[in-house]
């Protein structure tokens, strides 16, 4: 088991500063992740970060792109398909270099989102209240987007995670149709049932399961127990079972007692924004959960 701090944890927003925070705080272990600025000199800093002794995890929108862009596996437009499927193959090129053992990232959605709607629930739902949503077309299209980055990732020795999406009580209010598809432990089995390859699995987003969970009325422990065969990494958070708010989780949060069973993976904590203490105390508190010293 290795226990990674989301670079969302940090204050900073540059690769060198949370490369410097990382550094200080002695965590050696850091997913670069969606929310760290473009960076011009990532090559140097990639480098200078592992010359210290750190170790990095490659996920979703990380590397940013200068000009903000849309990553989805099921986008319905052929440009934002291509940079799509190209900005997973320099991530995983990046996972390589840094000798991640996958790459992951958000599963895709069934809506044309844009840039400036993400991270916006209420501003999606509003976008799409009156907009016809085809799940099983976007459900098709993603096994083929997977089947491909899913080769490209084998051809390198990678494995290629998919991240449950979260779908709030809010959005479903407003919006029919669930445009966001892996928010169902039912859709998740059935993906991996139809995907017949061996390199793809799940890091599954506690934080996401509970709010979907409350939208879509079924229970988080027996959204874990169906998944559990494809789990292959943890994002841990806690939030208000409303919406994804990615706060520091404690010893009452739902998944705390199952952590055990997943001793063995990659953990990540996801709690964003944190001050010094406590990133440093949530990872002591899931050393304690999984037994460690």
């Amino acid at each position: 088991m290795t226990i990674y701090m989301s670079s969302g944890a940090f204050r900073s927003r540059t690769l060198p500063a949370v490369i410097a925070d990382a550094r200080r705080l002695g965590i050696t272990h850091v997913e670069l992740s969606s929310g760290l600025a473009h960076a011009p000199d990532l090559d140097k800093a990639i480098a200078d970060g592992m010359a210290a002794g750190l170790t990095f995890l490659v996920h979703n929108y990380f590397p940013a792109p200068l000009e903000p862009k849309v990553l989805n596996l099921t986008a319905s437009d052929l440009e934002g398909l291509a940079w799509s499927l190209d900005h997973c193959r320099r991530a995983l090129d990046l996972s390589v270099t840094v000798g991640g053992a996958f790459y992951s990232l958000h599963s895709g959605y069934a809506a044309a989102l844009k840039a400036a709607m993400l991270g916006r629930p209420d501003v999606q739902a509003a976008a799409f209240k009156d907009t016809t949503i085809d799940r099983e077309q976007a459900y098709q299209l993603m096994i083929r987007s997977v089947r491909e980055i899913a080769d490209y990732a084998a051809a390198r020795g990678r494995g290629l995670l998919l991240e449950n999406n979260v779908i709030s009580p809010v959005y479903l209010e407003k919006v029919p149709v669930n445009p966001l598809l892996m928010t169902h432990h039912d859709e998740i089995v059935r993906f991996m049932s139809e995907i017949d390859r061996p390199n793809v699995g799940f890091l599954i987003d506690t934080g996401h399961a509970k709010v979907s969970a409350t939208a879509l009325g079924f229970d988080a422990h027996d959204f874990m127990a169906a998944v559990k065969p494809y789990i292959r990494a943890l994002h841990l958070s806690d939030n208000d079972g409303r919406e994804d708010q990615n706060l520091p989780f404690t010893d009452k949060a739902w998944f705390y007692p199952l952590l055990r069973d997943f001793a063995g993976l990659p953990m990540v904590i996801e709690a964003y924004t944190l001050d010094d203490e406590t990133m440093l105390s949530q990872r002591a508190l899931l050393r304690r959960a999984i037994g460690v010293n």
